[in-house]
């Protein structure tokens, strides 16, 4: 190492600074990069089973999950409050409906999409529109905000679905459209 430090100190003054500010700048970045790696948290999930119907998820373990809900959901999974001021807290319901029939993934998606345009009229703006695959099947998502009077920002919703026979799994995801972009990986992941 001795022979390494007396080997620079023999290079001319202005590379040997030269060198010696590219080593700090390379340390710095080490450290930088060091440091944002460090802060990516890592979220554990939980398992939720529901064998009646068939229906297994994961889910953020620090969210609280609530079975049979008012509203006709089988269990609905809240994140915990932002801050005091937090006016809806982020969730994810899960919804199973038993059809009369069969029908097809097509006519299933055609049917939810009408029926949330419906709700929501003009304060609907879609964002995203596509055929998935959910829990090995294929299913359809749709990604939208509407508006609810009492609520003054705009709300994101991410619903997905799927069907097995005359079974419809559906997943709704709701939370303020602002603090979506904080809750996408894990939405994605579910």
């Amino acid at each position: 190492m001795f022979k390494w430090l007396t080997g620079i100190w023999k290079i001319e003054r202005s590379r040997r600074l030269s060198f010696v500010f590219g080593f700090m700048i390379i340390a710095g970045l080490i450290l930088v990069i060091l440091g944002k790696l460090a802060m990516i948290k890592v979220t554990p999930y939980a398992t939720y089973t529901n064998k009646k119907i068939g229906f297994v998820i994961k889910f953020p373990a620090y969210w609280k999950p609530i079975l049979r809900p008012k509203g006709g959901a089988i269990v609905v999974f809240i994140a915990p409050k932002k801050n005091s001021l937090d006016v809806l807290q982020e969730n994810l319901n899960v919804s199973v409906k038993e059809m009369p029939q069969e029908m097809t993934m097509e006519y299933l998606s055609k049917q939810i999409v009408n029926q949330v345009t419906g709700t929501f009229g003009e304060k609907i703006d879609i964002t995203q529109s596509i055929p998935i695959t959910l829990g090995g099947k294929s299913g359809y998502r749709l990604t939208f905000s509407g508006y609810d009077p009492k609520i003054l920002n705009p709300i994101q919703y991410v619903t997905a679905w799927t069907m097995v026979c005359t079974r419809v799994y559906i997943l709704t995801f709701t939370g303020l459209k602002n603090d979506y972009p904080l809750y996408e990986k894990k939405v994605n992941s579910i």
